[in-house]
């Protein structure tokens, strides 16, 4: 009968313990490295989503009638300023400031928001000449603006160019 040598039992090599320790601290970086880039992605990802919402908001203002064609405070679905692509309508521009400036009717308010497809966020509006002269500065009662991304666009008012800037937050 042959017997074994019991000497080697139990043993670790010295490389194992060295990999394993490499294994676990390569580990234990990369995941504190993943988790603390997740906060610069996510607010990163909230800001691109803002900005997406204030310019699709400019683009119905400056590019579209609105719904339906003759809105008014009263009777809106979409909200459009234009009477032609880039060419604002002085008479849709005071019924948007009707609107606006409602504090008693936080319904109006409310389907205002939603006609732009805004859940929880905030909207502001100016209309300015480009010597800086307010024409409106459109800004609901309620929520404030937290975060915000806003959006610069030029089109005519009465023959004269203007800044229509939106702000989403």
């Amino acid at each position: 009968m042959i017997e074994k040598d019991n000497n080697f039992k139990g043993q670790v090599n010295i490389y194992f313990i060295i990999s394993t320790i490499l294994f676990i601290s390569l580990s234990i970086y990369l995941v504190y490295t993943i988790i603390s880039f997740y906060p610069t992605y996510s607010n990163d990802i909230q800001s691109d989503i803002l900005y997406s919402k204030a310019y699709s908001i400019s683009e119905l203002l400056i590019k579209d009638k609105g719904y339906p064609a003759n809105w008014n405070e009263t009777n809106f679905e979409r909200i459009g300023l234009a009477s032609e692509p880039y060419s604002l309508n002085s008479t849709k521009i005071n019924e948007f400031e009707k609107i606006c400036s409602s504090t008693t009717d936080l319904t109006k308010i409310q389907k205002l928001r939603d006609s732009f497809g805004l859940e929880s966020e905030n909207l502001v509006v100016e209309i300015n000449y480009l010597n800086n002269t307010n024409v409106i500065k459109c800004k609901p009662v309620g929520k404030k603006l937290g975060t915000t991304a806003h959006i610069k666009r030029i089109a005519t008012l009465n023959k004269d160019f203007v800044e229509v800037i939106v702000y989403v937050g």
